[in-house]
């Protein structure tokens, strides 16, 4: 591949890295929406054996199967059910999001339980109710201890976008193979792709850290949450 044909195409490869953090962006912004009250549920244990099989069952469900196959369940099984109309953005941000949320439902649970109990006793002794407590006191310090799991929580996202175009999402990565086909130059073509990823990565993970710099509770510095990616769906 020529400069001059890079530069040409790095407008298409540029407007496909769009379409990721758009993705990832609905992804992890539903895992939040989904996995916060998930997680705060988890962490009060309800007394409710029904209650907690679903969020068991959530939980191994989501974090379980592999991001491709449960893109292709949604995609192409529930998408073929009479009256489902689903697109492939849609089946896409589903599935991304709903995986998010299981493993963020896990993070925000670990969150909860770094709040050390004395806070929530003192909380309590001042005639706080429990929703009171858990709105002010616990909350604002989970929200806080998980955000270093959420920048990896984005990392891991960014990385399974890259299975939007096996349903015909024009992203990244399908950018990057329909330029490899036209250039014959695959092994030019994925490396500029990957730079790209690794760039998305790097960026937002600094944006993170940076939040997490300017929003730190002083004198908790060291209570981090790296992320629950690692420990598999089981």
């Amino acid at each position: 591949m020529t400069p001059t044909d890079l530069l040409s195409a790095l407008p298409r490869l540029i407007a496909g890295a769009g379409m990721t953090l758009l993705i990832v962006v609905v992804a992890v912004g539903g895992g939040v929406l989904f996995g916060l009250p998930l997680g705060v549920l988890s962490f009060l244990n309800p007394p409710s054996r029904l209650l907690r099989l679903l969020l068991w069952l959530f939980d191994k469900l989501f974090r379980g199967f592999p991001a491709l196959v449960l893109l292709f369940l949604i995609y192409f099984g529930l998408g073929s059910l009479p009256a489902v109309t689903i697109s492939p953005f849609a089946a896409v941000a589903l599935a991304l999001g709903l995986r998010s949320a299981a493993y963020q439902a896990q993070l925000f649970r670990s969150a909860l339980g770094m709040v050390h109990r004395t806070q929530v006793e003192a909380a309590r002794a001042l005639g706080l109710s429990q929703p009171r407590t858990l709105i002010y006191i616990l909350l604002p310090q989970a929200l806080r201890f998980s955000l270093p799991g959420l920048a990896n929580e984005y990392s891991a996202v960014l990385k399974d976008s890259a299975l939007a175009f096996t349903v015909g999402v024009v992203e990244l990565m399908s950018r990057g193979k329909f330029l490899s086909m036209a250039t014959r130059d695959t092994t030019t073509t994925y490396l500029l792709v990957a730079a790209i990823y690794w760039l998305l990565t790097q960026l937002g993970i600094s944006l993170f850290r940076l939040i997490e710099h300017h929003r730190r509770i002083p004198g908790l510095g060291s209570s981090r949450i790296a992320g629950s990616r690692g420990n598999g769906g089981g």
